[in-house]
């Protein structure tokens, strides 16, 4: 089959699998009963969830078929991007947990193809088989959770397992650490975070589709225990932690890059904290709401990062923006009793629903800093204004709209409630408050010989990166020997 036949097949394919998942979110939408078959289930996540993937697939091979026109091995590129893209479909659905797994693994094996497809860029392989290692680890966690809930129940089906009341609490709390490492891995969190900024020699469509769509497996992971995982808060403490951690780095990161696409790479690593930390605090809804938005944003960012850059107005000097931050907090605060007033949303219900509405007010004020840098304007002030007051309904009402259309899913979810829960909501709320302060002090920071130098070592990940590479070079030939076809990977 040539390539133009590949790319025509490949893309009816794909927009078939949009035109049955929007189907599925309009049925699910009006008459929420779940439909089961061959281990797949089809209910309002699972239908919201394939039709991303179907949407972001749909435009990554689109924009595929032009930006690899001419070249050699365009055709097998659209074969495995079609194929990863389906492994990723199909996972969506999973609930049979043997196909769960494969269906993970082969999304994972499928992204490796793409990610080596220039093999002629060591940089690529050597990102590439670092994420191969990580990911297998996440494989073994999940194989192990898989193992784990065998032997507690006798069932592989994930709603038999969640129905059971019989399971002891010492070997929940082992699955979910196995779920949540899994996670952890998928999700490119600390300390597995390194080769995702890495991967930026693969071509541009990949980028895209990984970091706004595959990259959000671990959420999906998360989202589907989310009944298990909200009655162990010493596995969600560990998400808002590492979460945390990773928050740091890739902010920190963020901002010291040069590069437009790594710039974005190191976006996705502080994204995809957002959501793990929103799974840390129990808040599941907000993270289902959070994945999809921003598979949107990303995949749309990467699929323009050929663009030239928008002229980015100079910081405001450290005083004035530290100012604006805290009156931006302190006008969220009316805004944000009125949204609780309309939308239902109370800020009391638990520590992490709590925790989210202080994350809210830190937006509020850092979009005033936005906004009101100079040259100050009526119009700019009207805009803050309106944001402040915007912001939070919208969350609020996000927040609130995604637990009702998830609850037939979900069920449920009682609150955490206890001491680890408050240290989980607290310490991703101080850390983003010090993260603030740091950023509008930066201008000062970089102009002192220890700022540089701090801002060198942001500029390389804290070398973690370089860490893992000296683990992979001794890994990989050992690896290469006995898994075939690793030597050409």
């Amino acid at each position: 089959m040539n390539r133009s036949r590949i790319g025509s097949a490949g893309f009816a394919m794909l927009c078939g699998l949009v035109v049955l998942s929007a189907i599925a979110v309009v049925e699910q939408a009006i008459r929420p009963a779940p439909l089961q078959f061959a281990g797949l289930t089809v209910d309002r996540l699972s239908a919201t969830l394939t039709l991303l993937v179907a949407l972001i697939g749909v435009i990554t091979f689109r924009f595929s078929q032009h930006y690899l026109d001419g070249q050699a091995r365009q055709g097998i590129f659209l074969r495995d991007l079609a194929g990863t893209i389906v492994a990723a479909y199909t996972l969506m659905l999973c609930t049979n947990l043997l196909l769960l797994y494969i269906a993970w693994a082969v999304t994972s094996m499928g992204l490796h193809r793409l990610l080596t497809y220039y093999q002629d860029r060591p940089e690529a392989i050597r990102a590439a088989r670092k994420k191969f290692l990580i990911s297998r680890l996440g494989d073994l966690a999940l194989i192990c959770a898989i193992g784990l809930m065998w032997s507690a129940t006798g069932t592989l089906d994930l709603h038999e397992f969640m129905a059971a009341s019989d399971v002891d609490h010492g070997m929940m709390t082992a699955i979910g650490f196995c779920i949540a490492l899994a996670a952890l891995t998928k999700s490119a969190q600390f300390p597995f975070h390194s080769w995702l900024p890495e991967t930026m020699e693969a071509p541009t469509p990949v980028s895209a589709l990984m970091h706004a769509g595959i990259i959000n497996a671990g959420g999906v992971l998360l989202l589907r225990f989310a009944p298990l995982l909200v009655q162990l808060p010493e596995v969600l403490l560990l998400l808002a932690l590492l979460g945390t951690v990773t928050m740091a780095l890739g902010m920190l990161a963020m901002w010291a890059q040069v590069n437009v696409k790594r710039t974005l790479a190191w976006s996705t690593v502080s994204q995809m904290v957002c959501m793990m930390v929103q799974c840390g605090l129990g808040a599941f809804p907000a993270a289902a709401v959070h994945l999809v938005g921003h598979g949107c944003y990303k995949a749309w960012s990467f699929l323009r990062s050929g663009d030239l850059p928008v002229p980015v107005s100079p910081p405001p000097p450290p005083l004035r923006a530290l100012m604006l931050v805290v009156l931006g907090v302190l006008a969220s605060i009316p805004a944000l009793m009125l949204a609780t007033t309309w939308t239902g949303f109370t800020p009391w219900h638990s520590p992490g629903e709590l925790a989210l509405s202080a994350i809210v007010a830190l937006s509020v004020g850092q979009l005033w800093v936005a906004l009101l840098n100079p040259p100050l304007t009526v119009r700019a002030i009207l805009f803050a204004l309106l944001g402040t007051l915007v912001a939070p309904s919208t969350a609020f009402a996000l927040y609130e709209g995604a637990f009702l259309y998830l609850l037939p899913v979900l069920g449920e979810l009682p609150p955490p409630t206890g001491v680890l829960a408050w240290v989980a909501a607290i310490i991703p709320v101080f850390t983003l408050a010090g993260l603030m302060v740091l950023h509008a002090c930066l201008p000062r920071l970089v102009q002192t010989p220890t700022g540089r130098a701090f801002a060198v070592h942001s500029l390389y990940g804290f070398y973690f990166g370089t860490i893992a590479d000296r683990f992979v070079a001794t890994v990989w030939p050992v690896l290469s020997r006995t898994l075939p076809g690793a030597k050409h990977a």
